[in-house]
């Protein structure tokens, strides 16, 4: 008996993890990427000795990698060498003087009592409370579909349902500023939103338990970059048979009598059982189908907010940058401004909020010796673009703004490797919605079971999976959202969700 056949759009994490489970329940699975590389966003880039992760570069909840290598019969550490950062990160500011995220709660509480007496009691308090919550989002809500209403009216769900909806209620930021008076503490337990595509002015306070992981889990680094997370999904998958091509632009998902049953490339029809997709969902829609076949039209995109897109900037750097630790964040004063520039006046913020990583710090092996590797991410609004020239100009700007944030004058004089991605590269690159370098943002409307579901409403067989669904942005989401598909299709709920008796 011939084994059923599935493709797989697209090569990002939620594709590369989606093709190992379909795999190992017997698919013949073929996955087709329209870049070079495999990975996504989540790429790598080398250039005179330097190696860069192109995109997500912090490695949250290790516990969700945990339980996908273990489906394989694997661990983690089998692929690559995590280390706990201390300190978790620096934060630069504009107006007041920078503060460094030990990642150790007893250690953190004290930093924040100098800066607002009180503060420390009060963090700690809530770090327990976004603990509880991280926990049970975790058991109950992550894994979980809600493909049915019955899935509201489990036991487990219901003793909960109330304290979660409670947090769907406020904004994150309504719900920080009432135990923290001072806008550095606020930016601090504010700016996780940032990462999910959100302001915290609209996104829901159950992002508190992002806390959690800054303050008592940690934050984690893979030696020789995030982009080993990649190499390691496409190794289980080899083992499992299955088949990637690059370079392979699908151009229509094929459907007959409602159901998927392969892709259009360069104008010849591959057959599948199912299709799943991992591209950009509104391309995938409203590009891969006919209009009668789309669950979420022209209009319903219309109505929703992308998350935002970036200014991506690759440094190498002579000389060695110790103002820098591994992660850094630089606040301004304006904070309200910044997210209003983004999301409702749509301009590029100056001066902006910015995130800087130098995996240098911990990793010999990303910078020649003697240099620095640094990776520059400035959020920008999502749908606009601007030429090359101006581009570049806004790039030189935003280095003047961190030499003096972080006291390094002669930054610029001392770069030897520069490559830039604006905008306009995530939709050149990933078909992506209004230039999003993130996805659909959580918001208010826009988070957990608020998110498209993984499978298509019209068209039987298709299927999506990444950070566009459920249960939203994050490589440990898009972990989570390959089960949630594996669930719709296979039946077979031992993919998780991870049981209490599990943690």
């Amino acid at each position: 008996m011939s084994r059923k056949k599935a493709i797989v759009i697209g090569a990002g994490v939620g594709g590369l993890s989606t093709a190992n489970l379909l795999a190992k329940a017997g698919y013949e699975v073929l996955v087709l990427e329209k870049n070079a590389q495999l990975g996504g966003r989540m790429g790598e880039l080398k250039k005179d000795g330097f190696m860069f992760d192109t995109g997500p570069s912090w490695y949250l909840m290790p516990e969700v990698f945990d339980q996908y290598f273990s489906l394989f019969g694997k661990k983690t550490q089998d692929y690559f060498k995590l280390e706990r950062l201390s300190p978790a990160y620096k934060v630069f500011y504009d107006y007041a003087k920078t503060i460094t995220i030990k990642g150790k709660l007893s250690h953190d509480a004290k930093t924040f009592d100098a800066v607002e007496p009180g503060a420390g009691a009060r963090l700690e308090e809530y770090v327990a409370r976004a603990e509880k919550i991280y926990y049970l989002s975790l058991k109950y809500f992550l894994y979980n579909p809600f493909s049915s209403l019955s899935a509201f009216f489990s036991p487990q769900v219901l003793r909960h349902t109330p304290q979660i909806l409670r947090l769907f209620s406020q904004s994150m930021h309504g719900f920080v500023k009432k135990s923290f008076k001072n806008l550095q503490l606020q930016q601090i337990l504010e700016y996780p939103t940032v990462f999910l595509g959100a302001s915290p002015y609209n996104a829901p306070a159950l992002y508190q338990l992002m806390s959690y992981l800054d303050f008592k889990q940690g934050v984690f680094y893979p030696q020789k970059g995030m982009y080993q997370v990649v190499l390691a999904l496409q190794a289980i998958g080899k083992e499992l048979g299955v088949t990637y091509k690059t370079r392979t632009a699908v151009d229509k998902i094929v459907v007959k009598d409602g159901q998927a049953c392969g892709v259009k490339v360069a104008g010849k029809t591959i057959q599948a059982d199912i299709v799943i997709s991992n591209a950009d969902l509104k391309f995938t829609e409203t590009r891969l189908l006919d209009r009668s076949q789309q669950s979420y039209n022209a209009a319903y995109w219309q109505k929703r907010t992308a998350g935002p897109s970036a200014l991506l900037l690759y440094l190498g750097v002579k000389g060695k940058v110790p103002q820098l630790d591994h992660h850094n964040l630089f606040f301004v004063k304006n904070w309200r401004k910044n997210f209003e520039e983004i999301y409702a006046s749509k301009t590029w913020p100056e001066p902006a909020s910015i995130y800087v990583c130098k995996p240098s710090a911990h990793d010999k092996t990303v910078a020649p010796e003697g240099c620095e590797n640094l990776f520059v991410l400035v959020p920008l609004p999502a749908g606009v673009s601007k030429n090359s020239e101006e581009t570049a100009e806004y790039a030189e700007r935003y280095l003047e703004q961190l030499e003096k944030m972080a006291g390094i004058p002669d930054l610029r004089d001392r770069i030897i490797v520069k490559e830039m991605r604006d905008p306009a590269y995530f939709g050149e690159a990933f078909n992506a919605w209004a230039f999003t370098a993130l996805g659909m943002s959580h918001t208010l409307r826009q988070s957990a079971f608020l998110r498209p579901k993984v499978h298509s409403k019209k068209v039987s067989g298709l299927y999506y999976v990444g950070a566009g669904t459920q249960p939203g942005i994050g490589v440990p989401m898009c972990l989570i959202s390959s089960q949630l598909v594996y669930k719709k299709i296979v039946g077979d709920h031992s993919a998780g969700p991870l049981q209490a008796d599990a943690l």
